[in-house]
């Protein structure tokens, strides 16, 4: 994760966003660990008949 988001700020990003989904906390937790932060943005989808339910984190360079 550190060598992907140091290329990432290397190339000039600001901003970094990723879906997760809403009721994966180890995931949630794993980004949150590297800096990421939750914008409560979501995205509602259907995949093989199951509704799920994404949540967007954003990190932004500093």
């Amino acid at each position: 994760m550190e060598a992907v988001m140091g290329e990432l700020k290397k190339q000039g990003f600001t901003e970094v966003f990723l879906w997760v989904l809403e009721e994966n906390n180890i995931a949630r937790r794993f980004y949150e660990k590297y800096g990421f932060k939750c914008s409560y943005d979501y995205l509602d989808d259907n995949i093989g008949g199951k509704n799920l339910r994404g949540v967007r984190y954003v990190y932004q360079f500093h």
